[in-house]
């Protein structure tokens, strides 16, 4: 999920419908409850129309899809059994599971698949990440509303899956692990329309149910019992949006909670404050960067020298120790460690550079700072960022290059819209991508090439688009990922951005609940975590 986008994001059964009072968190019977609270609200729960962090975490415990994502952030069979693909590597067989069924006890068949693909890509639906799908042969007419279903997509019997595509994609694999092709039940959807995605009539195939929800507050999820990797030991989990995640550690404090996850910065102190809670503080490297984007199209940031002066210019390791607590990686490169291709190892002495910050300054023309001209950083407070880290950025611009830039802080929608049209794009902002699945094509081919749709900063290289096309197309791993590489080099001698750093997710979770915590993209699945007495 491309958040500030996407950049994101790797669930049900026959269990009776609770009721909005019995969803409180606080109900909960010891050991059989697990109750979490997050920062904010999930998007509704459809797979194809999921969009953020939150609203992935939760719903991949109700859908899952041929093919999945483990702890490791590596691709693994789900529903699919075993898959391969052709050794021109334009056709792959999926050979699902004999024996599934949807919670309400639906069969499920690789029609359900070519059902669930079909619907994504379809513009009624309006998803905003049917792209993950958009290589598939024919998938474009589909798009454009030409036809109703692609011609790549074919059930070949009842457990057969066969996905045809128009060109070479050697990240398909990922792709098709993540949410717009998490099988859902056409039956269902017919019966009910839009309310399907709401309790009681909410049916996935996954290892939990909703099966309770106050307004856009309060979520229960019951476990499947005839799931087919087994009923999970947890019987039901109660999330709650707590938007304050100080509030939400004093009610963890108060025992109504058994994790808190997202801590902010405040909430971290107060955390590595308490002895108690200090022991129960949990934090990890995910897959998401946080940097400065430059619009590269227009005065001064067209100048690769000014580019290249606030690259120097800013004090990452100050920005991790003052306004992440202490949590956190600094980026000197675009993509994190753990995706194949990351070149951040090679680059870790090559950013803070005050002396040379300003040589390139004076180099654009603007010597300590004279003359540049009027500049504002905008920002909008999205997955792993403070004021204060930009409150910080400003104060380092202006003592190590004499630049005074103003702050503004935005609703993350108003920011995003902001963004989207280049009337209104501001010429320095703050922003993240979280990888939704485990491959350097995501982040370069959606918000890097030229002309990518998320691409706001204008950077255009030929060179770079070549290298990312050639690794797109490329079966073997290995040198898909020096591919990559090559191309990171290139974009980072351009300068289009500034990396500032690597997140971490935080967490708090009580001692007696076993195999909570994150992988480098997602919560672990519930079905993973027990509760001792």
């Amino acid at each position: 999920m491309l958040v500030v986008l996407l950049v994101a994001g790797a669930l049900a059964a026959g269990a009776s419908h609770l009721s909005a009072a019995s969803a409180h968190p606080s109900k909960g019977i010891a050991g059989s409850n697990l109750r979490i609270a997050i920062t904010g609200a999930p998007d509704p729960f459809d797979p194809a129309l999921l969009g953020d962090n939150r609203s992935i975490e939760l719903a991949q415990n109700v859908y899952e899809g041929v093919l999945g994502v483990n702890n490791a952030a590596q691709i693994v069979p789900a529903l699919a059994s075993t898959w391969s693909r052709s050794p021109n590597g334009l056709v792959y067989t999926f050979n699902l599971r004999h024996g599934l069924h949807f919670d309400n006890g639906d069969p499920i068949t690789a029609q359900d698949f070519v059902y669930t693909y079909n619907r994504s890509l379809s513009p009624k639906t309006a998803s905003g990440t049917s792209f993950f799908l958009a290589d598939i042969k024919g998938a474009d007419a589909v798009l454009n509303g030409k036809a109703k279903t692609a011609s790549g997509i074919k059930a070949v019997g009842t457990y057969k899956l066969q996905v045809t595509m128009a060109h070479k994609a050697g990240y398909f694999a990922a792709e098709i692990s993540r949410w717009p092709a998490w099988v859902v039940d056409s039956k269902v959807i017919a019966k009910y329309g839009k309310g399907w995605i709401t309790p009681p009539h909410n049916i996935g195939s996954g290892a939990y149910k909703l099966t309770g929800q106050v307004g856009d507050q309060q979520y229960t999820f019951t476990a499947n019992p005839g799931y087919y990797l087994g009923k999970p030991s947890i019987a039901q989990v109660s999330v709650s949006a707590v938007p304050d995640s100080t509030a939400a550690v004093a009610r963890y404090q108060a025992g109504e909670f058994d994790a808190v996850v997202g801590l902010s910065a405040a909430a971290i102190l107060q955390a590595k404050a308490n002895p108690t809670l200090s022991s129960q503080f949990h934090t990890t490297p995910i897959e998401r960067t946080v940097w400065l984007e430059m619009n590269n199209t227009k005065p001064p940031f067209n100048k690769l020298a000014v580019r290249q002066a606030f690259n120097h210019a800013i004090d990452k390791n100050a920005i991790i120790k003052i306004a992440l607590a202490g949590v956190g990686t600094p980026a000197n490169a675009w993509l994190p460690p753990g995706i194949a291709g990351n070149v951040n190892a090679q680059h870790s002495a090559s950013t803070y550079n005050v002396a040379l910050a300003r040589q390139l300054l004076a180099k654009a023309g603007y010597a300590n700072g004279k003359g540049f001209p009027s500049v504002e950083l905008d920002y909008g407070i999205n997955y792993g960022e403070y004021a204060q880290v930009y409150e910080l950025i400003q104060g380092q611009l202006e003592k190590n290059l004499g630049i005074k830039v103003g702050l503004k802080e935005l609703p993350i929608n108003a920011f995003n819209n902001e963004l989207t049209s280049a009337k209104t794009r501001p010429l320095l902002w703050g922003y993240t991508f979280g990888f939704d699945y485990p491959d350097a094509q995501e982040l370069d081919q959606y918000l890097g090439i030229s002309g990518a749709p998320y691409n706001y900063d204008g950077y255009s290289n030929k060179t770079y688009d070549r290298l990312v096309a050639e690794a797109n197309a490329e079966s073997n791993q290995a040198t898909r990922a020096k591919l990559y590489a090559r191309a990171e080099n290139v974009r980072l001698a351009d300068a289009p951005t500034v990396p500032l750093y690597f997140v971490n997710q935080n967490w708090l979770v009580k001692p007696n609940v076993k195999g909570f915590g994150y992988s480098p993209l997602y919560m672990h699945p519930w079905r993973q975590v027990s509760i001792r007495p």
